[in-house]
């Protein structure tokens, strides 16, 4: 699992909910080759307002994504940030790191009171 600070790409017209904290499950369909921006299919976000789609994602500072690569099944969640932008903050793959590996990640977050479910 990989978790981040903050960097990326814009997504305006996205209603952001829970302090703009999002998370949802897709599948890597590239990877930038500077190793910063993913372009996912996902399913509909838990705690922000989007839907299903095939979208890009900036990457949050710390994030690595050196053991991604296309077609793989993740879980991700993105923080909106200042400019409204979307950018992924954790990352995992499912295969290889369980089914809801940022399940910790998600409950540290409610505890400091940053996603409310």
């Amino acid at each position: 699992m990989d978790i981040a600070e903050d960097n990326a790409m814009h997504h305006a017209g996205h209603k952001a909910g829970n302090g703009g904290i999002g998370h949802a499950f897709g599948t890597i369909r590239s990877v930038d080759d500077e190793q910063d921006f993913l372009t996912i299919e996902h399913g509909p976000f838990e705690g922000i307002a989007m839907g299903a789609m095939t979208m890009g994602f900036g990457i949050m500072g710390g994030v690595d994504l050196s053991r991604f690569s296309e077609g793989d099944e993740v879980e991700f969640m993105v923080k909106q940030g200042r400019d409204a932008s979307y950018r992924i903050m954790a990352i995992c793959k499912k295969n290889t790191d369980g089914a809801n590996c940022l399940d910790g990640v998600m409950d540290h977050q409610e505890s400091n009171g940053e996603v409310a479910e």
